[in-house]
């Protein structure tokens, strides 16, 4: 398995500590960020392998940040991964293409699988 670097965007500490955990025993890099301004600001600085975004976030919905990746020319490439508690929205998923919409909760396994799985695709 490769190393990869994989951003968490949750605001949930402890479900992103546990998905850090399980991505980190596997040898992943994760950086785990709780709001979407920190998210904004990372993702013009760094270029993650994989993107792993709640959408109900305390400062902004998480739509606004799949919108942004739009305008990032190195985000075509990086698979992202929607969590939420949430229904999905046909239009807004149709908009975003993310590469899995996972529904909260959610079995670890099936994330860690999705994760690594959209490695693959690449």
């Amino acid at each position: 398995m490769v190393r990869k670097k994989i951003v968490i965007v949750d605001d949930d500490s402890l479900l992103s500590k546990t998905i850090d955990m399980c991505l980190s025993k596997r040898g992943h890099d994760v950086k785990v960020l709780y709001n979407g301004v920190d998210a904004v600001k990372y993702l013009f600085e760094e270029q993650p392998d994989s993107i792993v975004l709640d959408i109900r976030l305390p400062d902004c919905d998480g739509w606004f940040i799949a919108k942004l990746l739009d305008k990032l020319e190195w985000a075509e490439r990086v698979p992202l991964i929607v969590i939420s508690v949430l229904e999905p929205d046909r239009g807004k998923v149709a908009e975003a293409k993310p590469y899995a919409y996972i529904q909260k909760p959610f079995d670890m396994g099936q994330l860690v699988q999705t994760v690594e799985r959209s490695f693959s695709e690449e």
